[in-house]
Parts: structure tokens; C-alpha cells; sequence
């Protein structure tokens, strides 16, 4: 008897929980709702001072013996690749790209991301970069394909 009793409500919740689903509308993009701390733009431009600094420091300060311990000392030829907002995820990300001079007098292509909310704790955006062809241990594959769009 208590086995019946058990299974009946495991099957009345298990209905519930069927038309609670059926009901759940997915959220559109149009509807999600964005929270910001600041009135500030929600990302900068990609040529923007402080993102080169960044995106500089960034790869600065990876481990000496990912980049050979080579540094960018500029960037120039920047430009803004894609700008995704209000997708899937609420949050805005500006994926640039650029030709970064290294210590060493090397050219090579930087792709970086500027992720809103990408800080430490959340409090401003964050970067993530990566030297096309340096990437040794393939953290952002080959091509940095998981810094572009």
C-alpha cells in the first residue's frame, strides 16, 4: 500500500512538473533585462587607450615561457571585428583585432575580447587576448578562435 501511495505522487509530481514546462515561454533577447552599476557605455573602443594597456598587460603577464617572454610594445591597425549585445547571454562583448609589435621587433596579429562585466568581480569589463601563431599550447586554439567571434 505505501508503495502505491508513493508511486501515485511521484506521478502527480512528475505530471506537474510536465505542464509547468509546457507552459515555461522561452525569454527573447527583447526582454531580457540588463543591470548596470554605472551610466558609463557598457564597452569601450577597441582603440581605446586603456584596452591597449589591457590587452599589453594581458599578455604580460602569461607565464615567460608561452610568449618567450616577448611583450607587445604597440598596437596599430585596429579594428572592430564584431559587437554582440543582448544575444543569448546579456552581457556585450566587442571582439577586436589589431598588429601587435613585440619586444623583439615581431609583427604579429592580436585578437582580443572585451567582455562586459569580465573584471574581477564583475565590477568593470574584462580582456582576453591571444598572439595569432604564439599560442603554444593551443589555450585558445590555433587561431585564437576562441577570442574572435
Amino acid at each position: 500500500m505505501f508503495n502505491t501511495l508513493r508511486m501515485s505522487h511521484l506521478c502527480i509530481v512528475a505530471t506537474l512538473l510536465a505542464i509547468a514546462s509546457a507552459l515555461a515561454l522561452p525569454v527573447q533577447a527583447q526582454e531580457q533585462v540588463y543591470f548596470s552599476s554605472t551610466a558609463e557605455p557598457r564597452l569601450p573602443a577597441c582603440d581605446s587607450p586603456a584596452v591597449q594597456s589591457a590587452v599589453a598587460g594581458r599578455v604580460a603577464s602569461a607565464d615567460a615561457l608561452y610568449y618567450a617572454g616577448r611583450t607587445i610594445t604597440v598596437i596599430d591597425r585596429i579594428a572592430e571585428v564584431a559587437y554582440k549585445a543582448n544575444g543569448i547571454s546579456p552581457l556585450a562583448r566587442r571582439f577586436c583585432t589589431g598588429i601587435a609589435t613585440l619586444s623583439d621587433g615581431s609583427r604579429h596579429t592580436v585578437h582580443y575580447a572585451l567582455v562586459e562585466h569580465g573584471s574581477f568581480v564583475g565590477m568593470s569589463w574584462g580582456v582576453d587576448a591571444c598572439l595569432n601563431g604564439l599560442d603554444r599550447w593551443h589555450v585558445r586554439d590555433a587561431s585564437c578562435r576562441t577570442v574572435r567571434p
